[in-house]
């Protein structure tokens, strides 16, 4: 862990710095993370681009997961939880996903409330569709 940033106008930034005890206690960044988060901020004014496709692929993924017959909690959000409902079945679809080539962790209780197991996704602007894809037909496979 780096910690993390303020992007906000300048009077906020300075209250923050006045106000906030994590900031009186805290490390700089590591340079990597200064200039990634830069370099994010940058392509983001210049361009729609990546927010329109990741709005594209996480409405694709949501409703193609929901289609397949699985429980998805709604939502505009990239990250998709899927809904198992069971701590042992969320170990096992996350496990069985893996070995089919999907990264998805399971969250059950303490992370979540008990008898609210998932499986939790989460959608990038760089997934093509084959990808989601991919990876709804391992969820079929290991879920349904």
């Amino acid at each position: 862990a780096s910690g993390g940033y303020t992007a906000a106008r300048q009077e906020i930034v300075d209250l923050l710095r006045q106000r906030s005890r994590p900031y009186l206690f805290s490390n700089s960044l590591a340079p990597g993370v200064v200039c990634a988060s830069l370099k994010a901020l940058e392509m983001v004014e210049n361009s729609d681009e990546l927010r329109i496709r990741l709005r594209k692929n996480t409405a694709y993924f949501r409703q193609e997961l929901t289609d397949a017959g699985l429980d998805v909690i709604p939502g505009e959000h990239p990250i998709v939880p899927v809904m198992l409902y069971d701590a042992l079945k969320a170990q096992y679809v996350s496990a069985a996903l893996l070995q089919r080539g999907v990264y998805a962790i399971g969250f059950f209780y303490p992370v979540v409330p008990e008898g609210k197991a998932r499986i939790r996704t989460q959608v990038s602007a760089a997934h093509s569709q084959a990808d989601l894809d991919f990876a709804v037909k391992a969820f079929k496979e290991c879920v349904l």
